[in-house]
């Protein structure tokens, strides 16, 4: 090999390390010439705030992620690196976390499970058992939720406390309950009346799901106490069959393997949205529901307020 191609594969490598020496002088001047501030305090803020803050100082941000946080307003900073207070140089960007706001979370449906898997249900789904009441009941076996406080559905932050009501059984010879007779005939619910002198007044309602005579509503509710002269209301269903129509079915299995579930079925027609059922459901029952809807037609089921099914009403 001769000496001038040697002395030009020495000179190419020379070149490129003086080029990056001297490129990174440049910016090293550049970075240092910078003014030094001081990172201001960016927790609290919301980001157009704090965008508006960091620009007028030569600084940038950028969101790193979001956490949770109940005491923070949704959308506003809860964490920053660097720290407020540490001095940078123009141009250094500040990561930054925003809040989502407290962890959300429906209230389950523990109506008329027993105690012990309601426990269980209301652990996994992050929430407590807060204050606890018992009461007799005709409705629950004992140590059955007969209600909870916050409701079914009730949005909720994590670790919030739910006040349960829960059946000490049937009451005691002394103690006059109220029987629940929503779903049940009408004629039932005047022979209990008759038999405790207990007036009934009746108010009628045309109903697409119910039979004729069908107790729809009740007050007292269910469980009440009563005594001899008190009134019993009831809203009864006068039938929505017209001309002898045997209407549209609605027919839905609950899995076979699921705890009890709180069915609801909605119908959707010309008229707009109608919930038609609403129950809680054992594993491997079978909710049947005849409507008759308005023009086309379909049905949504959900099961413990997640739709699992849409049937076309044929």
């Amino acid at each position: 090999m001769s000496a001038k191609k040697i002395l030009s594969l020495v000179a190419i490598p020379l070149v490129l390390v003086g080029m990056y020496l001297t490129f990174d002088w440049a910016i090293g001047i550049l970075v240092h010439n910078r003014k030094v501030v001081v990172v201001p305090n960016l927790v609290g803020k919301n980001v157009p705030e704090a965008l508006a803050i960091t620009s007028a100082l030569g600084l940038s941000i950028q969101k790193e992620g979001e956490l949770f946080d109940k005491s923070a307003p949704p959308g506003t900073i809860v964490r920053q690196n660097p720290p407020q207070e540490m001095s940078v140089r123009e141009g250094r960007t500040v990561r930054v976390f925003v809040s989502q706001g407290g962890e959300a979370f429906y209230v389950p449906n523990i109506i008329g499970q027993p105690l012990r898997n309601a426990q269980t249900i209301l652990q996994n789904a992050g929430l407590n058992i807060g204050e606890m009441e018992r009461k007799p009941s005709l409705r629950f076996e004992r140590d059955g939720v007969i209600s909870c406080d916050p409701p079914v559905e009730s949005i909720i932050s994590k670790g919030a406390l739910i006040n349960l009501v829960v059946s000490e059984g049937p009451p005691g010879a002394d103690v006059q309950l109220v029987p629940d007779f929503i779903g049940r005939q009408i004629n039932e619910a005047r022979r209990w009346a008759a038999s405790q002198q207990i007036s009934v007044s009746v108010r009628e309602e045309n109903n697409l799901t119910r039979g004729s005579g069908e107790v729809l509503q009740q007050l007292p509710v269910a469980d009440s106490l009563f005594k001899p002269g008190d009134t019993l209301t009831l809203v009864v269903s006068t039938g929505g069959m017209e001309g002898g129509s045997s209407g549209r079915r609605i027919v839905y299995e609950v899995p076979v393997g699921t705890s009890d579930t709180d069915i609801r079925v909605l119908m959707l027609d010309e008229r707009g949205e109608t919930e038609v059922f609403r129950k809680t459901q054992s594993p491997g029952s079978r909710v049947e529901v005849t409507v008759q809807p308005q023009g086309r037609a379909r049905a949504r089921i959900f099961r413990n307020g997640v739709m699992v099914e849409e049937q076309e009403l044929q």
